[in-house]
């Protein structure tokens, strides 16, 4: 193996520890919200305030965006996990050429680089 190999495997484990930490915080972050959604279904208690019922609706439609934007960010870094095994993390997705080093630092799961990033997929809404 040479060093250029030994550096390269070396950042691919770097990135795959970042990455399952990251997984392993968003999980918690999510069972912990679930816990405030239990029961979403159930219906609205109305307090002594005209605006308690208000205050819940609000706080449950947060939680549910928080949740939904939680598990987005999973699926994204479940996808990088997914690269790293088939060899094709670090590279954008859209020109094919290597993802700075520094973005992945601070984006592991990033799929473009910086100046593919700002340009809009159809098929993908983003």
């Amino acid at each position: 193996m040479t060093d250029l190999e030994k550096v390269a495997q070396a950042d691919s484990e770097s990135a795959r520890l970042k990455l399952q930490a990251k997984l392993a915080e968003l999980t918690s972050e999510l069972a912990d919200l679930s816990l405030g959604l239990a029961v979403p279904t159930a219906p609205v208690q109305y307090g002594k305030r005209a605006g308690d019922h208000i205050s819940e609706v609000s706080e449950r439609l947060a939680r549910s965006r928080a949740g939904e934007e939680l598990e987005k960010l999973s699926d994204q870094v479940r996808a990088a996990l997914s690269r790293l095994d088939s060899g094709g993390y670090g590279r954008c997705e859209r020109c094919r050429e290597a993802i700075p080093e520094g973005r992945l630092e601070a984006l592991p799961w990033a799929i473009r680089c910086v100046e593919c990033a700002p340009i809009r997929d159809p098929k993908r809404g983003s």
